[in-house]
């Protein structure tokens, strides 16, 4: 409407100045005129008045007045001699008019012409002529205002009319494009398209909504390709954590409607992170995308599977009619991920953990049931991997714990607040000291934290990977000076597989030692045997790598774990760890020991036995020709300050007398 009332003021103000031209233009024509009539009139009264004032004839001269009086226009007439005296005249001057109407009309009222003598150009006076300002003034004055009234009156029509055509034509069909704009939804721009006003399919408007319609149509395509990147996962194109959570509340609004089952599976891969160190980032992406499209083909239609992050996957699992269901899916898809995989003529063994969080039971919102199959997966890691538990309250409970104890341990870790007590080992042929190992302990709040209690949460945080560095960091502080005073000393520190499956492991841990102006080779680096036989391969590289550099490698607990021969010779083991729990049957029941020590002088292997706590146990092994031995019958672990003392002075002795031994 506006547009309108702009269009008709604008036609109304160019109408006033339109009207305004014509009147200028009326006027000119009135002024044009009277200027032609009073030539005329001047060129009928020039030739007597000349004879008259020549003749000095008033008769003629009267008579001449009395014509020109009888015309309308003519108010005075006079004729003057060469002197300039008046010789005749007749008729009143005409009135003076204000001095706007006399500047318009003055020039076309007045005249003047010279007179010559007839028959020659002598000059004897002059003809002055004027006529009266009233009819003309009348004249001009009718004439325009009939001419004002009636451009007024016609602009004033033509504007209405332009203002009806203009508002049925553009402000009418503007408005409804402007409603029309106003339904448009931003997160649905397709779902109320912009009409093509009628009539105007082929005109500027028809074109405006038709451009409009092809940017909400561009918009739609640019929003669904960003809900896309938004809710896919770039790497799988999988549903991402944004894209899970939203599908999993609609999923707990359809179980709580339903009343059917509703479980969760959160899903973490084992051995990922050793394939991405080790082989690098572009074959640990080819896993990845391969594990995707085993859940994919071996998930039921209806369910879904999404990745979350790193190697983690959430699997949704709608209208399940009982957990046994929900197990034989679950041991379905991990069964998929277990077999091969084979990346650039690379054959790879990874499998993974699930953790089962089910609805309602084990939560009523998606934050809680993610959070509790979490948790579940977990202890599935805890339990060695590759397979799956169910969630319960219990869990929960740990989860809460190995929370407390990580972040008491980082602290712990940050302020020094660890401590590296020593058990020493025992040539059991001389009886003098031959080493010792190293093993980390943590006073927290006044109480003694067992290394039982925080290695193992250490593990599944992955927090052993700095401890190690730090317990390697700190041994070689504490028995920088030990090795000069025993050169042949061996410090041993035990190292876990997620230290192993670190790619840069073996360089960190050569950097740790020579920077404390030490040799490799007066550390061994012991590993269980179970870490080793868990992934040989890879575990071979890395161990190579430490021998070279001059560690010597011992299998912890050896005989507990399932270690194949062939296997043994190929590493480069120096040392074999016979079990305490295989220690505490000699002298009874001593055949394991016996053939472990008997294996170790067949591949000479040094062996030592860990858990000694009797003189009989201690004289059978060195009677079977055992190599080292170490326990509480030698010593408990005690601190650097007190091993120094007993173990390493010159006053300690070179060799170690035990109560009741036996030379």
């Amino acid at each position: 409407m506006r547009q309108a009332l702009l269009i008709l003021l604008s036609a109304v103000c160019i109408g006033v100045v339109l009207t305004a031209t014509e009147a200028a233009f009326t006027v000119h024509r009135k002024q044009t005129a009277a200027q032609s009539q009073l030539v005329q009139i001047m060129n009928l009264l020039e030739g007597p008045s000349r004879n008259a004032l020549w003749n000095l004839d008033q008769t003629l001269a009267d008579s001449i007045f009395g014509a020109a009086t009888a015309l309308e226009p003519v108010g005075r007439v006079e004729i003057h001699d060469v002197s300039g005296t008046m010789f005749a005249a007749t008729g009143e001057k005409p009135a003076m008019v204000s001095d706007f109407r006399r500047r318009m009309i003055a020039p076309y009222m007045t005249a003047e012409r010279t007179l010559t003598r007839p028959g020659g150009t002598e000059v004897i006076g002059r003809l002055v002529l004027y006529l009266k300002p009233d009819s003309f003034i009348q004249d001009a004055r009718a004439t325009i205002l009939g001419s004002v009234l009636l451009g007024l009156t016609r602009n004033l029509l033509l504007a209405l009319l332009l203002s009806v055509i203009f508002h049925l034509f553009l402000t009418r069909p503007l408005i409804k494009l402007g409603r029309d704009l106003i339904r448009v939804r931003p997160d649905s721009p397709l779902a109320n398209p912009i009409r093509v006003p009628r009539f105007h399919e082929n005109d500027e408007l028809g074109y405006v909504a038709s451009r409009i319609n092809e940017l909400l149509a561009q918009l739609h395509r640019s929003q669904s390709e960003l809900r896309r990147l938004a809710t896919r996962d770039p790497l799988t194109n999988m549903p991402n954590r944004v894209l899970m959570t939203e599908s999993l509340n609609g999923a707990v609004e359809r179980a709580g409607q339903s009343g059917r089952a509703l479980a969760v599976l959160f899903l973490d891969l084992d051995r990922f992170k050793h394939v991405n160190d080790s082989l690098g980032h572009a074959i640990g992406d080819a896993l990845l995308r391969q594990v995707a499209e085993r859940l994919q083909e071996n998930l039921p239609a209806g369910h879904l599977a999404g990745r979350l992050g790193g190697d983690e996957f959430l699997i949704v699992l709608e209208n399940m009619d009982s957990a046994d269901e929900v197990t034989t899916l679950a041991r379905r898809l991990l069964n998929a991920l277990i077999r091969a995989y084979t990346i650039d003529e690379q054959i790879l063994h990874v499998g993974a953990s699930a953790g089962i969080a089910m609805y309602p039971g084990d939560g009523e919102d998606s934050v809680s049931l993610m959070r509790h199959a979490d948790v579940a997966m977990y202890a599935a890691k805890a339990l060695g991997g590759g397979t799956f538990k169910f969630f319960d309250r219990a869990m929960t409970e740990r989860a809460m714990i190995i929370l407390r104890t990580e972040a008491s341990l980082r602290d712990a870790l940050a302020d020094d607040a660890l401590h590296i007590h020593y058990q020493p080992k025992i040539d059991l042929e001389t009886g003098a000291v031959a080493g010792a190992e190293a093993l980390v302990r943590w006073n927290h709040a006044g109480r003694m934290i067992s290394p039982a209690e925080f290695i193992p949460i250490a593990e599944e945080t992955g927090l052993i990977i700095d401890l190690g560095y730090w317990v390697l960091t700190q041994v070689c502080r504490d028995t920088a000076s030990w090795h000069r005073r025993l050169p042949g000393l061996s410090i041993a520190v035990n190292v876990s597989a997620r230290q192993l499956a670190e790619r840069d492991f073996a360089d960190r841990a050569i950097a740790i030692v020579r920077r404390a102006g030490l040799s490799p080779s007066m550390f061994t680096l012991e590993v269980t045997e179970s870490v080793v036989m868990r992934d040989v391969a890879n575990q071979m590289v890395v161990l190579n790598a430490l021998r070279l550099a001059g560690f010597r490698i011992a299998v912890d607990d050896f005989g507990t774990g399932y270690s194949s021969l062939s296997y043994l010779r190929q590493l480069p083991v120096t040392m074999l760890k016979i079990d305490r729990s295989f220690v505490n049957d000699v002298p009874g029941d001593a055949a394991i020991a016996a053939t472990v020590i008997a294996l170790g002088k067949k591949l000479g292997l040094t062996t030592v036995a860990e858990g000694v706590e009797t003189q009989e146990q201690y004289d059978w092994l060195r009677q079977e020709g055992c190599d080292q031995a170490q326990g509480y019958l030698i010593s408990r672990p005690i601190p650097a300050v007190r091993f120094e003392k007993e173990f390493i002075d010159p006053s300690a002795g070179p060799q170690l007398r035990l109560v009741g031994a036996e030379e």
